[in-house]
């Protein structure tokens, strides 16, 4: 009976907090509930013809992530440096995934100050405000928009037009519909 409180305290200790990071130039954070672990940075395949934004997939204890490369949605200043080490793995309903960062600074309560125009559930953005840490001002993302970019990004990319061959058939005919990617 004690384990089972004592877990529940620990989540309520969590909810509070937020895990902060650094990608490139920038501090970022994210709610630790969202975070199922922090590891070493695995190798990251690329997937042919992918959103930038997609880092590529990589493959955790025989689990294929999608990693996801913030600097396309951020800007250059998110850009990772040459020797990024750290996978942040979050956990959704849909899934995990991954975003490729540099290194973990801490899990820390921080006062977030939210941007308003941030908040709307159909805007397609990933910051949701911001805060300071250490004397630092950090943003804040917003999980869940950054999880609808990148699900709507690939979605996208699946389901976008086909590539057909050119057929040497003049006139469509049941054998042309075979070109169709």
């Amino acid at each position: 009976m004690e384990s089972v409180i004592s877990h529940q305290s620990r989540i309520a200790n969590l909810s509070d907090k937020h895990c902060i990071f650094r990608c490139g130039d920038v501090m970022f954070s994210v709610p630790a509930t969202t975070v199922r672990e922090v590891t070493i940075m695995p190798t990251v395949v690329p997937v042919p013809l992918s959103h930038p934004s997609l880092a590529g997939i990589g493959n955790l204890r025989s689990e294929f992530l999608p990693v996801i490369d913030l600097e396309p949605l951020i800007g250059n200043q998110a850009r990772l440096s040459a020797d990024s080490g750290q996978l942040l793995v979050m956990q959704c309903p849909l899934g995990s995934w991954a975003i490729a960062i540099d290194k973990v600074i801490a899990i820390d309560g921080i006062e977030t100050h939210i941007d308003a125009g941030q908040r709307n559930e159909n805007a397609m953005s990933v910051l949701m405000g911001t805060a300071t840490y250490d004397g630092k001002v950090i943003s804040v993302l917003d999980v869940n928009g950054l999880q609808r970019i990148a699900q709507q990004t690939l979605e996208d990319q699946w389901h976008g037009p086909q590539c057909v061959f050119p057929s040497t058939v003049s006139t469509p005919s049941s054998a042309s519909k075979w070109n169709a990617v």
